[in-house]
């Protein structure tokens, strides 16, 4: 089993844009920057569990998982892709080839500039995208959901100025080796 996980604020803002009739409120509430009072605040609480519920079972190691479990975290693959895609075939017991390494490399690597960026290729600068939620959600947003949700190694922030700081990351340096 090979977890994909991502921080819940990254959810919450990937929902609020795929989902836009689901998530009207939401958008509305980073529009204006006021919290509509008929609010689903269980939206949030939907995101905190589909990201929390199946990622305990995997870090509670129990023993029909050992040797088959391994966590990884978009933001990391985002960030280390070609270290990250080697431990995931390594893990697999797969071979990883140089064409592999040649796609993640050239597919990872892509302009940051939001503004040449072509909405329907495959070639992103990965790190940058992986936190980009950072200037979709207001700061209210984001505190309501960091309070909501447990942070697996992501760091919560607490000020505007902070959340907005796109030099500094809110990924913590953590690594989730496989349990053998």
């Amino acid at each position: 089993v090979v977890q994909l996980v991502r921080d819940p604020r990254g959810i919450l803002a990937s929902r609020i844009e795929t989902f836009r009739d689901t998530y009207q409120l939401w958008r509305l509430w980073r529009v204006t920057g006021r919290r509509p009072h008929n609010l689903d605040l269980g939206q949030v609480n939907t995101v905190c569990e589909d990201f929390f519920r199946p990622v305990s079972t995997g870090l509670a190691k129990p023993t029909w998982l050992r040797g088959r479990y391994m966590l990884l975290r978009y933001e990391d693959l985002a960030r280390f892709p070609l270290q990250k895609t080697k431990a995931l075939y390594s893990f697999l017991a797969l071979v990883l080839n140089h064409s592999v390494e040649d796609w993640t490399i050239n597919n990872t690597r892509g302009s940051s500039d939001m503004s040449s960026r072509q909405k329907f290729t495959t070639v992103r600068d990965s790190a940058a995208n992986a936190e980009n939620w950072r200037v979709k959600l207001s700061f209210d947003m984001v505190v309501y959901t960091q309070s909501a949700c447990q942070l697996l190694g992501y760091k919560k922030v607490f000020h505007p100025r902070e959340l907005r700081n796109l030099s500094h990351s809110l990924v913590e340096d953590r690594t989730f080796l496989p349990f053998f």
